[in-house]
């Protein structure tokens, strides 16, 4: 049976996509769940419609996002710690840096645009890249003090 692809499903294919599907893999499951459509004309311009949309979504969102990658770029965080002289008693990860970039700056971003190879488990003032989007990123500066 072919069918439309109404969103990106792993191992079978894109939105938009047509694809050949065993019928009962589509009666059972596609089908109810509204993953596809089936092949017709009326659905070729529905999914065309579908994915419009959608690209307009995604260019809004990632112009949101360079917006906040601009807000950001140059901008600093602190973060305390609980230390001994210079070393951490823990670490500082991408979940505090997201929670300090919120707390002082009210923009929310993911965990997953923080790139650092590995925690910080030292005192000190790294610099750390903000990778938004592609063509949205910035550079800020966390200030890692001790808890006094």
């Amino acid at each position: 049976m072919k069918v439309i692809l109404r969103d990106d499903i792993s191992n079978l294919g894109k939105l938009g996509e047509i694809v050949e599907v065993k019928e009962g893999y589509a009666r059972n499951y596609l089908l109810p769940r509204q993953l596809a459509l089936r092949c017709t004309a009326d659905a070729e311009k529905q999914i065309e419609a579908e994915r419009k949309r959608r690209t307009l979504r995604e260019a809004h969102k990632v112009e949101e996002l360079k917006k906040v990658a601009e807000t950001l770029n140059g901008r600093s965080v602190t973060i305390t710690a609980k230390a001994d002289e210079e070393k951490l008693y823990g670490s500082v990860g991408a979940p505090e840096i997201v929670a300090a970039i919120f707390t002082e700056h009210k923009l929310k971003i993911p965990e997953a645009a923080v790139a650092i190879e590995a925690p910080f488990k030292t005192l000190g003032t790294p610099d750390v890249t903000l990778k938004l989007a592609p063509g949205a990123e910035a550079t800020i500066k966390v200030w890692i003090v001790a808890e006094s």
